[in-house]
């Protein structure tokens, strides 16, 4: 039981997935091919996105109880702490590139800050005909550079990545969300949320961080997210208690522990108040097929 429960609450580091070693902050792109059995067996989370563009497959990716069919052309976005896995045709063809937010350490695009913004990016989009940013093109081109390494390639990579996230923003129209001061704050919510879900379940803790009032916070919250920020907080909770009913061995009460709740029968409840099933039939039923 304890491997099981650590693996849930691992989150694997850019270093221990790949083909070519990086380090944490680099950018690495390889083809799809060479990435379709991991080095971590699925499913796994990571602690850095993950761009999937697929440009021929066949099988099936499924994200967080999301399974999509692959087929044709189309890009997933593995966001960092997502739980993901794949089941798909050897000769599929596209490429897999990596990246975490220090990747952008070198400031190249001052505050857009895009890899914190590649959270706005759907999980799943297909790619417009025509698009020359996700073609094979393009991207062999990317490829190329992380290969050779040559002067300056480091900036050459974050000018290729950043092209890339800002079309994924505009072909998913993300980038049409407000990039001002309200999602700034927003940004640095969802940030504290990923931090102290598992202990924190009030938004006033989470507003005396930002310096701002519980009732500001949720307005903003409400406006960018279209959920208030105590669903937000307790949305997350729910994920990570699907997560851990699907993929580890604790038993509920001790989700529930782990979760923050004190009180199993009120976890319970919260849990079959918002899946609609009791936690034991979601953990019989709920997991996503992977045949």
């Amino acid at each position: 039981m304890g491997n099981k429960a650590d693996s849930i609450k691992r989150r694997h580091p850019l270093e221990s997935l790949g083909v070519k070693m990086v380090r944490r902050g680099d950018i690495r792109i390889e083809r799809l091919k060479d990435r379709i059995t991991p080095k971590v067996a699925f499913p796994h989370k990571h602690d850095f996105y993950q761009i999937v563009v697929v440009h021929r497959s066949t099988g099936w990716h499924e994200i967080d109880f999301t399974t999509y069919p692959v087929k044709g052309s189309q890009v997933f976005l593995i966001k960092p702490g997502q739980m993901h896995g794949w089941k798909l045709a050897k000769n599929s063809k596209g490429f897999v590139i990596e990246y975490t937010e220090e990747s952008f350490g070198k400031n190249l695009l001052g505050n857009l800050r895009l890899s914190q913004h590649s959270r706005l990016v759907p999980d799943h989009f297909k790619i417009p005909t025509g698009n020359d940013i996700f073609s094979e093109k393009f991207l062999a081109m990317m490829e190329s550079e992380f290969l050779n390494q040559g002067d300056n390639y480091e900036l050459s990579l974050q000018s290729y990545l950043s092209l890339v996230l800002l079309e994924a923003l505009r072909v998913t129209k993300a980038a049409d969300r407000q990039l001002g001061e309200n999602n700034d704050v927003v940004t640095q919510f969802t940030d504290l949320v990923e931090e102290h879900f598992q202990d924190e379940h009030l938004v006033e803790f989470y507003a005396a961080q930002l310096k701002v009032t519980a009732k500001s916070l949720s307005a903003k919250v409400q406006k960018e997210l279209d959920v208030s920020a105590k669903e937000y907080i307790l949305n997350r909770c729910l994920l990570e208690a699907k997560r851990m009913l699907s993929y580890s061995d604790l038993s509920i009460a001790e989700i529930g522990y782990a979760l923050g709740f004190d009180d199993p029968n009120y976890f319970s409840r919260f849990l079959k108040k918002n899946m609609k099933v009791s936690a034991g039939k979601f953990r019989k039923t709920g997991k996503p097929s992977q045949t």
